[in-house]
This record gives C-alpha cells, structure tokens and sequence, in this order.
C-alpha cells in the first residue's frame, strides 16, 4: 500500500488508463467525473473519508471509466491490484480494511442468486452506456458546430467583400 496527498483539482487517474489499484480516500473528498466536450466536466459522485473506489474495474479488468479528481486537498491510499488479491485471499481478516460499502456494491452487481444484482448491473451498464452515448453526440455537435463556422465564414467574408464592391464601384 501506498500513501499519497492530492491537492485540490488534481487527478488521481483519469478514463480509459489501465486499472492497476482500488483507491481508500483517508481525508478530504474525491469526485468521480465525466469529460463532455461541449458542456465540459461533470461530477457524477464524490466520495468522502473511508469510502474505497475504482474497484469495479479492477474486478472487470477494464480501463477507468471515469476520472477521479480532488474535490478537497485529500490523502489517499492506493492499494495495488496484487496486495488487494493477497488480502482478499490470503489474509480475509483484514479485508475490513476495503469497507462495507464496497462489498455491499460488489455482491449488488456480481451475485448472480437474485434478480437484484441483475438489475443493479444493468443500472450499471446502463449508466456507463447513456454517459457515453452523451459524450458521443457532445463530440458530434462539436464537430458539426466547427464544421459550419468553416462553410459561414467564407460566406460572410463574400457578402462583405461583394457590399463593399458594390459600395465603392456605386459610390456617386
């Protein structure tokens, strides 16, 4: 385990990095946030002391799907994907350490005895899929917005250029 400070603004990781560690925020206050290229960063959670995060990539194996950013100056712990195996297997007793509220979010989304962790991982899912079909028509009408700047432009260059003619050559 490793114990670092982040100061306010700062990046703890950022989406699509490889997930190598869940992270223990000991003080301050971590938000879990989103890029959206026209409407620019939104804050999808903030955890507080005590609460652990990105562990659900790590159990996925999949890149982050969110930043995770300093919302206040805040110590963190970050536990690497090898020592969280060794203390989940080999020392369960100390697996306190990770919290309840990420076993209880873990057996909600990987249980497969009930309905419930069918439906919490399709919220899931769902969740991660509307953000990004967001952030793809975000991109899209970024792209459509400077597409017609470079098509208005030069019109508007013509309509000056083609007045100002008409105004110098009927000047009387």
């Amino acid at each position: 385990m490793r114990r670092f400070a982040v100061e306010q603004g700062n990046y703890i990781y950022k989406a699509e990095q490889d997930s190598s560690a869940i992270y223990l925020v000991k003080s301050g206050s971590v938000e879990m946030t989103t890029l959206y290229p026209e409407t620019g960063e939104g804050v999808d959670e903030t955890y507080g002391p005590g609460h652990v995060f990105g562990e659900v990539e790590i159990i996925d194996s999949r890149p982050r799907i969110a930043n995770a950013r300093a919302a206040r100056s805040c110590q963190i712990v970050e536990i690497p994907k090898e020592e969280l195996m060794e203390i989940l297997y080999e020392k369960p007793e100390k697996s306190l350490i990770l919290g309840k509220s990420t076993f209880e979010h873990l057996r909600s989304l990987y249980d497969d005895a009930s309905i419930d962790s069918d439906l919490e991982r399709l919220r899931e899912e769902m969740h991660v899929s509307i953000r990004d079909a967001v952030v793809a028509h975000e991109s899209r009408v970024l792209k459509s917005h400077n597409g017609m700047a470079a098509i208005a432009v030069p019109i508007i260059l013509l309509v000056i250029l083609a007045v100002g003619s008409y105004w110098f050559f009927h000047r009387g």
